[in-house]
């Protein structure tokens, strides 16, 4: 598909077309103009700037992936291509293989950022084990797609229209925006990690040079000035493959939503938690739901009526429907219980948090009056930098697990096929 770029974004070349063709005042460039959609611009005035802005909001991620992301167009692209030629299994199958691709292509791209923060997850709390989890989760879900896409294609002997609109556009539009969603709630949790490890460099400064200090009036070995210098070393160290991280993360960023890879657009904070959401979510009656919405089982479903009653392959696709009926009424209760689990977790870290600035708040007055040293008062500041990130850490893991349940209900659920 040809593209043409615009402030720094990639537009589709017949948007491009209808954007030259279409008169500014049309998209209220002018004070009092009123909004009126030309064809090929579905969006008010309002949307349109904000999807043509140089600002990533996480809001925005839907319309983002819909208006500019490559994979998703050539989905489209697919099915209104064989939407009513459905018959012509060879050319569908063809175009399944390579929409697979785009996909794997994405999902390796965020595996490879992940596999990047493994090697310091956890050091000096570098890379916390949610914000590594999260890339993971993006990419697999992808890949699960891309997997699914590619099974669909080999064995596809009959297709429906409705079918086909379901493993393409609906299926492959959910894994996209639920995996740019997660790789940006990673990227968050990423800059976080290097909020942390800022804090704890100044600290290991600190120590290095007591350490040095110490030693030269006897109270100290050489080794304990060795051990840290490494450790200040080690965190330096670490400092430099968060930045190489965090710039590859943005450039998948970038890409899935639409800005060349070395763009610099402002990513806005992820939204806070609304722990509200929790009181609506019930498994025991979202079930239906759920199960109604769930792609791969909508999927089957429409499957079903194809095939020839009494047949092997109709008796099999029955007990595959039964089952993953059950898995996703099993699976919703799962990731409530996480929700609830990470709620909890959340609650935990506050008041760590609290502990932590009454600490600090002590460690103040003590400075002031000189009954401890510079050194102990930058390792409770630390403390509380440790609590406060963990603290924003859980928030954004709660916000990540509420998120996860919703998709499950919208359908975006992975079960086995």
């Amino acid at each position: 598909m040809k593209v043409r770029k615009l402030n720094g974004r990639v537009i589709p070349a017949a948007l491009a077309l209808s954007l030259a063709a279409a008169p500014a005042m049309a998209y209220g460039a002018e004070d009092g103009a009123v909004f009126v959609a030309e064809p090929g611009n579905p969006y008010d005035a309002a949307t349109w700037d904000k999807i043509h802005d140089n600002v990533l909001e996480y809001d925005e991620i839907g319309l983002l992936v819909e208006e500019y992301n490559t994979t998703y167009k050539n989905l489209r692209e697919t099915y209104e291509d064989n939407k009513n030629a459905s018959d012509n299994v060879v050319k569908l199958r063809e175009q399944l293989s390579e929409q697979s691709g785009d996909l794997l292509s994405q999902a390796n791209s965020l595996a490879d950022t992940a596999a990047s923060v493994r090697d310091v997850l956890g050091y000096q709390n570098m890379v916390t084990p949610d914000a590594y989890a999260s890339m993971v989760y993006s990419s697999e879900l992808l890949n699960y797609q891309s997997e699914q896409m590619l099974l669909m294609g080999d064995s596809l002997t009959e297709v429906t229209p409705e079918m086909l609109h379901v493993q393409t556009v609906e299926t492959g539009r959910a894994s996209l925006i639920s995996g740019a969603q997660s790789a940006m709630i990673g990227y968050e949790q990423l800059l976080l990690s290097k909020e942390q490890l800022e804090s704890s460099l100044e600290l290991l400064e600190a120590v290095y040079q007591s350490a040095q200090t110490q030693a030269a009036v006897g109270m100290a070995t050489q080794s304990d000035v060795l051990d840290a210098k490494q450790n200040l070393e080690s965190a330096q160290a670490g400092m430099l493959t968060i930045n190489a991280n965090e710039q590859n993360l943005r450039q998948t960023l970038c890409t899935m939503l639409g800005w060349e890879y070395n763009a610099s657009p402002e990513i806005r904070p992820v939204p806070e938690a609304d722990e509200s959401r929790i009181a609506n979510m019930n498994p025991e009656t979202d079930r239906e739901q759920a199960i109604e919405n769930n792609y791969t089982l909508k999927y089957n479903t429409l499957s079903l009526d194809t095939l020839t009653d009494g047949s092997v392959e109709k008796a099999n696709m029955e007990r595959t429907i039964a089952q993953q009926k059950d898995q996703i009424a099993s699976s919703l209760t799962n990731l409530y219980n996480d929700v609830q689990q990470k709620q909890s977790e959340l609650a935990t870290a506050r008041a760590a948090y609290e502990l932590a600035q009454t600490k600090m708040t002590s460690a103040e007055q003590k400075l002031q009056v000189g009954t401890i040293g510079r050194l102990e008062y930058l390792q409770q500041e630390n403390a509380l930098k440790t609590a406060e990130i963990e603290m924003k850490n859980a928030e954004l893991s709660l916000f990540q697990s509420m998120e996860t349940y919703d998709w499950a209900l919208q359908g975006n659920l992975t079960i086995s096929s």
